[in-house]
């Protein structure tokens, strides 16, 4: 073969070749984007449950309902199973370090609002940013999350 003819060759397959693998790059791209969206629209629904059982846990307290402990517990439980699979590792971490600090409440028999307050609203801020969220001006952990609901929330949270 002569080199023009190699030349021919090369000229004809290269273009060919990085059409297809710009191809796959391009299809691999799309289908992890459409997995992420996937991922996104169920964590959104996750971490609105937990929202919900948060502020109905307050909105409890405000009409001077007694909250029931062991169904709070259960609740966390049943949205434990459905987050592990989606949730981010940061997320994953502020629930567990909540759910030690309540394993070692029990086991002391006090209640300090403002620890519960503070890991309830870290893990509400790692939800936020694992939505792509910012937390700006929300305090450290997100305290200022659950300002709203807190009618002494300065003496609280100091």
């Amino acid at each position: 073969m002569d080199s023009q003819t190699i030349i021919t060759i090369l000229s004809v397959t290269l273009p060919l070749i990085g059409a297809g693998i710009g191809y796959l790059l391009k299809s691999n791209i799309e289908k992890k984007k459409e997995l992420t969206n996937e991922i996104t629209k169920e964590r959104r629904a996750i971490y609105q449950q937990y929202v919900n059982l948060m502020i109905g846990i307050f909105a409890n307290t405000k009409a001077n309902k007694k909250n029931n402990p062991d169904k709070m517990l259960t609740d966390l439980y049943e949205f434990y199973k459905k987050y592990v699979l989606y949730a981010s590792p940061k997320v994953i971490i502020a629930f567990s370090d909540y759910f030690q600090f309540m394993y070692h409440q029990n086991e002391n028999e006090e209640t300090d609002s403002k620890q519960h307050l503070l890991y309830m609203t870290k893990i509400m801020a790692e939800m936020r940013k694992d939505l792509g969220l910012k937390n700006n001006d929300l305090g450290k952990n997100g305290q200022k999350l659950m300002r709203a609901l807190i009618k002494d929330y300065d003496v609280i949270i100091g």
